[in-house]
């Protein structure tokens, strides 16, 4: 989903989240859309997922188009093998609100 679909349908559906993933082995974030079950990336025009180098960045994106909220999930590699549940089986305990 691009950044200008996302605006319209939070627009129409206040209720949708955005969620900054973050990986611990990387430096590098994406943008994760959450409509009841349904789950999107954000991705550029050409299909392609945006990854952003920096939380900053993410959500300087996200305030420069007009989002307020989102939802910060941290995701550290092998989650399943010490039992936590991974950011794509559902939403993270550890997640951070953020508001920008």
């Amino acid at each position: 989903m691009q950044i200008k679909e996302l605006k319209k349908q939070i627009n129409n559906n206040p209720s949708i989240q955005v969620c900054v993933i973050s990986h611990a082995s990387s430096g590098f974030y994406l943008v994760q859309i959450r409509n009841g079950e349904a789950i999107d990336l954000l991705t550029n025009w050409r299909g392609q997922q945006r990854v952003f180098r920096s939380l900053s960045e993410a959500t300087s994106e996200l305030k420069s188009n007009g989002i307020t909220r989102a939802v910060l999930l941290s995701h550290v590699a092998n989650d399943e093998i010490i039992g936590r549940d991974a950011y794509y089986n559902g939403l993270n305990p550890a997640a951070m609100n953020l508001c920008f």
